[in-house]
């Protein structure tokens, strides 16, 4: 259906829309961000399985069990790790790093699934690992090192997410997002008391955040979800390359943030080893 398509466009649009609502909080720590982002999500999210099950939402809870309680916590390791790494670097170099997640994630599939990596496979791998490099090389500075870090554990945790998903999938694993978010709202409540700022941050602020979990995050894949129905997988994979090339575009509108000549060709060696992963034809 040709809707379908229009929420395979519209899904990256809202995924973009995290680096520059991040980068215009200038209150909220990496932590409190992640603590009402999270704890939207998971109202939203939970709220999306009472409306589509409504009495038997608990029963498909249930039978998701650990495999959906394990893909949660994954996905929450991806989630946090995603804020984190938008407050230590630019939003270019973090959102192509995270880009690459679906190259980790065929590689940890052949490990963990056995399944075969063609050719075109092990080099989009090797890609990815070039464009990161140099993405690093061109920026030495601390902070961004350690952004750059943290990006690249969000996308081991993203790729062992999305193999988790492919363990389970005979079950709905809706709660798993459920899950995550619940598991990533525990984790940053405790790191931003541990961190000793607590929770309290200008209610606007906390209005924007909360606002990620809902629009940027749960409606954007909601729409994904949705998509997925008709719309083919090469296409959909493709569609989301918007967010990586959008992302940037936003914050350069709001905060003229230039994109360094390293960031721009390790991000097109991503783009290109992404593209190659998508069209690799093994089962």
């Amino acid at each position: 259906m040709k809707h379908h398509y229009l929420f395979a466009i519209l899904a990256p649009v809202f995924w973009s829309l995290a680096g520059v609502v991040v980068k215009s909080l200038s209150v909220a720590t990496e932590w409190q961000i992640n603590f009402y982002r999270c704890a939207s999500l998971t109202l939203f999210v939970g709220l999306v399985i009472l409306l589509r099950y409504r009495r038997s939402g608990l029963s498909v809870i249930r039978k998701s069990g650990k495999k959906g309680f394990f893909a949660g916590c994954l996905l929450s390791g991806a989630m946090l790790c995603n804020v984190v790494a938008l407050k230590y670097t630019t939003v270019a170099v973090a959102v192509f790093v995270m880009a690459a997640a679906p190259v980790f994630a065929a590689l940890l599939g052949k490990i963990v699934l056995r399944e075969q990596t063609h050719k075109r496979g092990w080099i989009s791998i090797g890609l990815a690992f070039v464009g990161i490099a140099i993405m690093v090389g061109g920026r030495l500075q601390v902070g961004d090192l350690f952004g750059v870090s943290v990006a690249i554990l969000g996308i081991m945790f993203f790729g062992a997410y999305a193999v988790s998903l492919r363990i389970g999938k005979n079950l709905d694993m809706t709660p798993a997002v459920l899950c995550g978010g619940f598991v990533g709202t525990l984790i940053s409540c405790g790191m931003s008391f541990a961190t000793g700022v607590g929770l309290l941050i200008p209610l606007a602020e906390a209005l924007w955040c909360s606002a990620l979990g809902v629009v940027q995050l749960g409606l954007g894949s909601v729409l994904f979800a949705l998509a997925a129905q008709t719309v083919p997988a090469v296409q959909l994979t493709l569609f989301s390359l918007g967010e990586p090339v959008l992302a940037p575009i936003w914050v350069l509108i709001a905060f003229n943030e230039i994109p360094t000549g390293a960031t721009l060709v390790g991000g097109g060696i991503l783009l290109i080893a992404l593209v190659l992963q998508l069209f690799d034809r093994s089962p």
